[in-house]
């Protein structure tokens, strides 16, 4: 009960937060995707209680014993050369059931350094962490409640901050484990050092995800309405002209209320074929709205991938198309540790 009232006092002090979305933030890269299972589902909130530990990374309440001696070994070549991924392990608890810990990574690479006058003396390293804890804390019949802890490093050249941020989530079950819906509130907290002595905003957001399976049919689908804080997440291109050449008349972007509506919905959906193999496929709306160029959309938006079971190993990939300049492609590994144990 103690927990649940921390939980609301945090919630209520939450409002001067929930006018910051992507871009404006420090530490955005807490909302990069790391499971290749969750990336070709569109980064849609999968809620499923099953024992990818990968899903206690997104959804704390969804920790439970099946988890326990679970690794789950993620990585991404993402653009640019810029590399990212994360680990997690499930712990066994005799309080909680299952205690999820791990790292995730940001690594931008080398760069040249210069001086003023652009002579080059040497190079240096720019890269991003964090350091995660997460567990259910509350379990009542068909309610779960959830809280994961996070700190972080952040390191650009001379410059370095670090901080500490929380998520909390909620989850409820349906029609006898085959629907879960789970509320998110994530990335709630703030920096302890600042880059430059100014802080800056969290990338904060709240998520609601709904996830069911067909009783009769091999097919689970999820779909979530992300960043419940703020309606209007529409995005203005600064390349773009704000005024007509031709006619010096200001150019106004009329966002209609159905791009606003679905550029908070992220949708997916598994074919569960065998416990050996499963293929995915997502779409999020709001990554082709904001992505996608005018002459050439293409498949921007969409991501599918699949999982394969061999021997004691769970191989996984993602391909998500971001942009006309290609698709990102992620990897994950998983396996119980407790299996290779000799008898």
């Amino acid at each position: 009960m103690k927990v649940l009232k921390v939980f609301l006092f945090s919630f209520l002090n939450l409002g001067s937060l929930f006018a910051q979305v992507g871009g404006d933030n420090t530490y955005e890269f807490l909302n990069l995707t790391t499971s290749a299972r969750i990336s070709a589902l569109g980064n849609v909130l999968v809620n499923s209680y099953d024992n990818d530990v990968n899903l206690a990374q997104q959804i704390p309440s969804l920790n439970h014993a099946g988890m326990n001696h679970q690794l789950a070994l993620n990585f991404t070549n993402y653009y640019a050369g810029i590399k990212f991924g994360s680990f997690i392990y499930g712990i066994p608890s005799s309080r909680f059931e299952n205690i999820s810990v791990g790292m995730k990574y940001l690594n931008y690479g080398d760069f040249t350094r210069a001086d003023e006058f652009g002579n080059v003396i040497g190079t240096f390293s720019a890269g991003e962490y964090a350091f995660y804890a997460s567990t259910t804390v509350y379990k009542r019949a068909s309610f779960r409640f959830g809280t994961a802890l996070k700190a972080v490093y952040s390191n650009m050249e001379a410059y370095n901050s670090y901080g500490l941020l929380g998520d909390f989530s909620a989850t409820y079950e349906f029609n006898q484990e085959r629907t879960y819906a789970s509320l998110l509130i994530k990335n709630a907290g703030f920096q302890i050092k600042t880059y430059a002595h100014e802080s800056e905003p969290m990338p904060f957001e709240m998520i609601l995800g709904v996830s069911s399976r067909f009783e009769h049919a091999p097919l689970r689908w999820s779909i979530s309405w992300a960043h419940l804080e703020k309606w209007d997440l529409s995005y203005t291109d600064p390349a773009e002209y704000t005024v007509d050449p031709l006619t010096n008349e200001e150019i106004v972007n009329n966002y209609s209320t159905r791009d606003k509506l679905f550029s908070h919905l992220h949708v997916g959906g598994e074919f569960l074929l065998s416990e050996n193999f499963n293929i995915r496929v997502g779409y999020n709306f709001r990554r082709r709205q904001e992505m996608a160029l005018d002459l050439y959309k293409h498949n921007v938006g969409l991501s599918w991938g699949f999982s394969m079971k061999i021997s004691k190993f769970h191989f996984n990939y993602a391909r998500a198309a971001y942009h006309a300049v290609g698709p990102m492609h992620t990897f994950s590994v998983l396996t119980n540790l407790s299996k290779f144990r000799r008898k």
